[in-house]
Parts: C-alpha cells; sequence; structure tokens
C-alpha cells in the first residue's frame, strides 16, 4: 500500500462542497481544510504507486472547483 497527502487549492467558495465529495472516496482515510498556500489536505491509501497518479488525474482533479494539486508521497 501507498500512502500519499494531496495538497488542493480549490475556486474561492467550493471548499466545503470539495472537501465532502472528497471524503466519499474509499481512498481517503483523512481530508481536511487547512489554512495557507493550500485549501485542502487528503491523506490518501492506494494499492501501489501506479494507482496513484491515476487516483490523482481520473477522482480529484475532475472534481468542480479544484484548481491545482500536489501529491506527496510519504515514506514508511
Amino acid at each position: 500500500m501507498v500512502l500519499a497527502y494531496i495538497l488542493i487549492v480549490v475556486e474561492a467558495g467550493h471548499e466545503k462542497e470539495v472537501t465532502k465529495t472528497l471524503k466519499r472516496l474509499a481512498e481517503a482515510e483523512e481530508v481536511n481544510t487547512i489554512y495557507g498556500e493550500y485549501d485542502i489536505i487528503a491523506r490518501i491509501r492506494v494499492k501501489a504507486i501506479e494507482n496513484l497518479g491515476d487516483f490523482v488525474i481520473e477522482k480529484i482533479r475532475p472534481i468542480k472547483g479544484v484548481k491545482r494539486t500536489s501529491t506527496l508521497i510519504a515514506v514508511e
């Protein structure tokens, strides 16, 4: 299993909606709204590193209001 943190920038006013949508994803272990350069941080766990890129591209970026993401892969 691969653990990653996804930092997300969203359009103003979409923070709650995007957070709720992310919390419904099976891969999302924790999702929080944060202050600073990014608006949301999501702790994600996928089966393999190969699945991580697909997850971000297919499940996170299409969410209405998501502008930009940055992925941090945890070293366990």
